[in-house]
């Protein structure tokens, strides 16, 4: 009877190191909020406002944590419950963004509340992720399950098709991928997938000149340099300028003279100018370590939906990252994708805090409703 008693009770002690993991997540969203009002004030350095944007982010990254801790405490159970009723008003907000809202940089994504701008489509992030997750627990056959994610994944990017906003489209395709492969879905079957993006690149061909013009100014900057490849050789000179150790903060002569949104579609070159190749390391290093940190929370649990959403959220934002820095240094034509924590952008930052929160939520031991 003894044996049993201290038996049950080393089971529900929880190992030191399982503790700590939740709050080095946090303490490592946290430096990366500061970082980032950091770069947006680096970016934004020689206009007449240089604390403007950095000091709306500061107060986003505030919010922010308010955010995160809020929503992790809150059951998971309870987002599994009301996750239709929660996806059916986020997706509405993704419909009435195409009539209502406002267009910037020829796209309607952004609702004007007149004291700062809402973009749903990062909003809708979290709750898209957790849509995918959810079919887990029918256990269906590969092809059905397939055939299940990739009509949501359709369904929730023709909306974003329609603003246009094909680099949130694409991150919207790497989180169906890594849900996909987590749930350890038919690799043979995301071949159909590739091929249908065929017609639709025809399409986009025929129908966007400009999306043409990008694709061209990448591979021949130098053919059109003030206009398809000005981006792209701003991006070049931004990066010869910083080298290995960088000018310092608040030296970014380049991007704030140059470089075309140099605080958000370009916060990595602005910041490889500021600190170099050696100052931006950490950086990729932050957003490998909250992926670490996705799947260790994510060995806590056996639930399906759970132990993917925990995994596959910080993929997908890893995965954005990666996206703006390939852009940034020249591996991948420009798509407007920004970078999260870094770029500014409360919706962005907003959308990344309740993510982990309800990540951490999600790694919680389960509870009766």
């Amino acid at each position: 009877m003894k044996e049993d008693k201290i038996s049950k009770k080393s089971e529900e002690t929880i190992h030191p190191r399982a503790l700590t993991l939740p709050m080095i997540t946090v303490g490592i969203l946290f430096l990366m909020g500061l970082w980032g009002c950091l770069a947006i004030y680096n970016a934004t350095a020689f206009s007449k406002t240089p604390f403007h944007y950095a000091g709306r982010q500061l107060l986003w990254v505030i919010l922010g944590l308010i955010i995160l801790w809020g929503s992790s405490k809150i059951s998971f159970e309870k987002y599994e419950k009301y996750l239709w009723v929660i996806a059916t008003l986020v997706y509405i907000s993704l419909i009435l963004v195409l009539f209502t809202g406002m267009r910037i940089n020829g796209m309607r994504g952004w609702f004007n509340l007149g004291f700062c701008l809402i973009q749903p489509s990062e909003l809708a992030k979290p709750v898209y992720i957790l849509t995918l997750c959810s079919i887990l627990k029918k256990e269906l056959p590969p092809l059905k399950l397939f055939l299940y994610m990739s009509s949501i994944t359709l369904l929730w990017c023709i909306p974003l098709a329609l603003q246009p906003d094909f680099g949130t489209m694409l991150v919207y395709v790497c989180g169906f991928i890594a849900v996909y492969i987590l749930a350890n879905g038919k690799i043979l079957y995301l071949i159909p997938v590739s091929l249908g993006t065929i017609p639709f690149a025809y399409f986009i061909y025929k129908t966007k000149p400009y999306i043409v013009a990008r694709f061209s100014g990448f591979l021949d900057p130098a053919a059109d340099p003030t206009g398809a490849g000005w981006h792209i050789l701003q991006f070049q000179y931004t990066l010869a300028r910083g080298g290995f150790s960088g000018q310092s903060w608040g030296k970014s002569f380049w991007s704030n003279a140059y470089l075309p949104l140099s605080y958000s579609d370009s916060s990595f070159a602005s910041l490889v100018e500021a600190i170099g190749f050696a100052g931006t390391f950490p950086i990729i290093l932050g957003f490998v370590a909250l992926a670490f940190a996705g799947y260790r929370l994510s060995l806590k649990t056996k639930d399906p939906t759970r132990k993917i959403y925990i995994f596959a959220m910080p993929v997908l934002i890893t995965s954005q990252a990666l996206i703006h820095m390939s852009v940034n240094v020249g591996l991948l034509p420009p798509t407007g994708i920004t970078l999260p924590m870094f770029s500014y952008g409360g919706s962005s930052l907003i959308s990344i805090m309740l993510s982990f929160g309800m990540i951490l939520s999600a790694a919680k031991k389960q509870q009766r409703l």
